[in-house]
C-alpha cells in the first residue's frame, strides 16, 4: 500500500462525517504555540491513551452504548503492564494484550527516565476508550478533569497515544 496517506483519509472522514469545521493538523514537530518550558531531560511526562486500559478492579469501559463510553480510568504510572486489562470495542485487545507496550509503552517511558532522556513520569496514566461517537461529554467532563489532574501533578509534557 505504498503511497496511501492514512492521515489524509482520516482527516477527510472526520471532516465529512463527524466535525466539518475540524482543522486537521499533523503533530510532527513541537508546537510553536506552546513550547516545552524545560529541557526534555528535566520534563515530567504524562501518558494519556485511548487504548481502554484499566486495573482489574476498575469497571471496564462500556462496550454496548452506541455513543461510546466517554469516561476515563486512571492508574499509577508504576503499575506493571501485566496488572492492566484492555477493554475496547475498536480493536482486538487480545492481540495488544500479548505486548501491552504496543498501546501503552510504559516500559519504554520508564527506561527513558532511567537513562535520563526524560526527567520523570507523571504519577498516573489516564486512559479512555478510543471509540466515542458523542465527544461532548468527553470534551466537557473527562478531558477537563484529566487536564486539571495533569496540571496539579506538575506535568510539563503529555504524550497522547490514540488507538
Amino acid at each position: 500500500m505504498s503511497g496511501v496517506n492514512f492521515a489524509d483519509i482520516e482527516a477527510d472522514f472526520v471532516q465529512k462525517k463527524i466535525n466539518p469545521s475540524f482543522a486537521w493538523h499533523p503533530y510532527d514537530t513541537f508546537s510553536p504555540l506552546n513550547p516545552l518550558q524545560v529541557p526534555l531531560a528535566d520534563a515530567r511526562v504524562a501518558f494519556v491513551t485511548t487504548a481502554g486500559a484499566h486495573l482489574p478492579e476498575q469497571p471496564p469501559f462500556d462496550l454496548e452504548t452506541p455513543d461510546g463510553d466517554p469516561s476515563y480510568r486512571e492508574f499509577p504510572s508504576s503499575t506493571p503492564l501485566q496488572d492492566l486489562v484492555l477493554t475496547h470495542r475498536g480493536y482486538n485487545t487480545r492481540h495488544a494484550s500479548a505486548d501491552k507496550n504496543v498501546v501503552l509503552p510504559l516500559d519504554h517511558l520508564r527506561s527513558a527516565v532511567d537513562v535520563g532522556r526524560i526527567g520523570s513520569l507523571a504519577s498516573n496514566v489516564y486512559s479512555t476508550m478510543g471509540f466515542v461517537a458523542d465527544v461532548k461529554p468527553l470534551m466537557e467532563n473527562s478531558a477537563i478533569e484529566i487536564a486539571e489532574k495533569l496540571r496539579m501533578d506538575g506535568v510539563d509534557l503529555v504524550l497522547l497515544a490514540p488507538t
